[in-house]
């Protein structure tokens, strides 16, 4: 539940960040702010995506309760947490963070990155050709 709230606070504050970052950004210059504004909007899913998969790593109990409970099976080399990548594994072949958490925080963040990039392109493109940005 803190979780929950935690993503529920922080995602409005997200969105008015990307919203002044959108603001900036067209002073900078007259194209389209679309790559700067889904940058923003895709790091944001990134970092949503990553406390939905920590949710999984917390536990009201102990990691071995919190296993036997969940999926049935405990192994005691097994419980210690990695935050990047986000695993906790219960067993060899269970872990409480789901399989899908990784790569889609990767693919946001590298499609954040592509979009920041062309963003960066299109402002150097744009300053090239003399235009003076707007004030």
């Amino acid at each position: 539940m803190l979780a929950i709230a935690v993503v529920l606070l922080i995602a409005p504050i997200g969105v008015l960040a990307v919203r002044h970052l959108n603001r900036w950004t067209r002073r900078l210059t007259p194209r389209s702010p679309v790559p700067t504004r889904l940058a923003g909007y895709l790091t944001l899913a990134a970092a949503a995506m990553y406390v939905f998969g920590f949710v999984h790593l917390t536990y009201w109990a102990t990691p071995r309760e919190t296993c036997i409970v969940r999926y049935g099976t405990w192994d005691g080399r097994y419980g210690h947490a990695s935050y990047w990548p986000l695993e906790r594994k219960c067993a060899d072949d269970i872990d409480m963070v789901p399989g899908y958490v990784n790569p889609l925080i990767v693919i946001l963040l590298t499609g954040a990155l592509t979009c920041a990039l062309i963003a960066v392109v299109q402002l150097v493109r744009h300053r090239r050709v003399g235009f003076a940005p707007r004030s």
